[in-house]
């Protein structure tokens, strides 16, 4: 199996546009890409009357996935726009991780590579003491780190990739998400100077911020087209290869 796992310094951050921007160029470029977004908060009721995750509806339009997989992308998604484990109390649910993993092993069945969107960051509660990351050791896939260009973000993004490293995971790349080349100056040049100092970590795009995108108005040829110009592509390719059957 193949693939990525996306995860944040924060929520908000922009995990789910890079994640659709990925897949949306990896569709492009001809490859028969999955998303899944395993878990989710904030989930909305749609015309059909069920809930459902906006983030998912993202992902799933970037790939080219049809609603009848929307069970496989999102498993899981609750109400309350709160950390899953909170949710999930208040809304009288027991969080079934098994349940997330046989998911995407179905998902697997049709797709490869699966590009997996975590929630919030690297720590968040999913059920109890169960954090994202226990769920990323499970899937042990290697990991893009989604951070900001704004002050703080060196703490944020050290932390992240040094949690990712010591529970064993393989962290491939970073992405600073709205990022504005026009504006950029001594702050952004000098996160963007630390991070990869301190982490070693490669930078593997700087993102620019798109009302379109955010929106989620955007064809997916014209965000895969974002994703191309500004994401390294080419070097996640290999990456995400790793044990590929593709």
């Amino acid at each position: 199996m193949s693939g990525l796992f996306i995860t944040g310094t924060d929520t908000d951050i922009g995990k789910t546009v890079i994640t659709g921007g990925i897949a949306a160029a990896l569709k492009v470029r001809g490859l028969q890409v999955g998303v899944m977004k395993p878990l989710a908060s904030g989930g909305v009721v749609n015309q059909a009357g069920k809930l459902v995750a906006e983030d998912a509806t993202f992902l799933m339009k970037a790939a080219g996935i049809g609603e009848e997989k929307r069970d496989a992308v999102n498993p899981l998604c609750l109400a309350p726009a709160l950390t899953p484990a909170v949710a999930a109390v208040m809304s009288g649910v027991e969080i079934d991780i098994s349940l997330i993993l046989r998911a995407y092993h179905k998902l697997t069945e049709s797709y490869e590579p699966v590009v997996v969107e975590g929630v919030g960051g690297i720590t968040a509660p999913l059920w109890q003491e169960y954090l994202l990351v226990d769920l990323m050791v499970q899937l042990d896939l290697p990991v893009i780190v989604v951070t900001g260009p704004k002050l703080g973000t060196i703490n944020h993004t050290v932390l992240t990739v040094e949690y990712a490293r010591n529970r064993g995971l393989h962290v491939a790349g970073i992405i600073i998400n709205a990022w504005n080349e026009a504006e950029v100056g001594i702050l952004e040049k000098s996160n963007e100077e630390y991070i990869r100092r301190l982490t070693h970590v490669p930078i593997v795009g700087k993102f620019p911020h798109v009302s379109a995108i955010k929106e989620g108005d955007i064809p997916p040829i014209e965000l895969a087209k974002i994703a191309e110009e500004y994401l390294q592509i080419d070097e996640l390719i290999p990456i995400i290869k790793r044990g590929t059957r593709f």
